[in-house]
């Protein structure tokens, strides 16, 4: 109970709490800002008092990609290898959109979650009950995890397109034209327009999925039974 005119008391902090607005720092401002003392102020106290309930800025940086992998489902769909590694994937890139700011550190922080490690395995044990071999399985995962979170960080690293309009074919031409070289021989420009030009990112991303799925099965089918 207070008297009157007193400020009620402020409720404890918690780590969830404390990592939850790094993220959300970081989302706002970008990973470069985030400092104790500028966490601190966010959530109106000393950054001293941060201290009680994380180790140091590499605790928390390392408790946000916890709080990332988070938000990745961690039971496949039954039955189907093939379209619970789509959904990982997916996952991972809409977690990148997300939190793009952030998203780096699951590339770069190096600790071993459980998190994660509980994501591979619902889908490694999917994969064998379908009769993947371990050996071809895990292979697989390592390359659809990095791809899924690659990819979407690839996308944020492209110029934004032109706008709609009439317009927007040449604007295009001129917009990949200025990125390459001068003197870039005709054969160069052409091949930076088909690769760099007009492109749905979503169904390239889907199309890169269904390639490994599809290698992987081919692969299958040509080892004895």
């Amino acid at each position: 109970m207070t008297r009157q005119g007193d400020a009620p008391a402020r409720a404890p902090l918690s780590r969830q709490q404390v990592l939850q607005a790094a993220l959300e720092y970081v989302d706002q401002h970008g990973l470069q800002a985030l400092s104790m003392h500028k966490l601190g102020a966010s959530l109106r106290v000393k950054a001293m008092s941060l201290y009680k309930h994380v180790a140091g800025k590499d605790d928390i940086l390392d408790g946000i990609v916890g709080l990332l992998w988070e938000e990745v489902p961690d039971s496949p769909p039954g039955g189907d290898w093939q379209e619970a590694v789509r959904q990982l994937a997916t996952a991972l890139r809409d977690l990148v959109h997300r939190h793009p700011s952030a998203a780096p550190l699951l590339m770069s922080r190096q600790e071993l979650r459980e998190r994660p490690l509980r994501v591979v395995h619902g889908i490694l044990a999917l994969m064998r009950e379908s009769g993947v071999p371990e050996q071809c399985a895990v292979p697989m995962l390592r390359t659809v995890i990095p791809y899924g979170i690659g990819f979407a960080l690839a996308e944020l690293s492209l110029p934004e397109p032109p706008p709609p309009g009439p317009d927007r074919e040449i604007a295009l031409i001129r917009q990949v034209s200025g990125m390459l070289s001068p003197g870039a021989p005709d054969e160069l420009v052409r091949t930076a327009l088909l690769v760099c030009g007009e492109c749905d990112m979503t169904s390239q991303f889907r199309i890169g999925i269904d390639l490994m799925i599809h290698g992987l099965d081919a692969y299958l089918g040509s080892v004895p039974a």
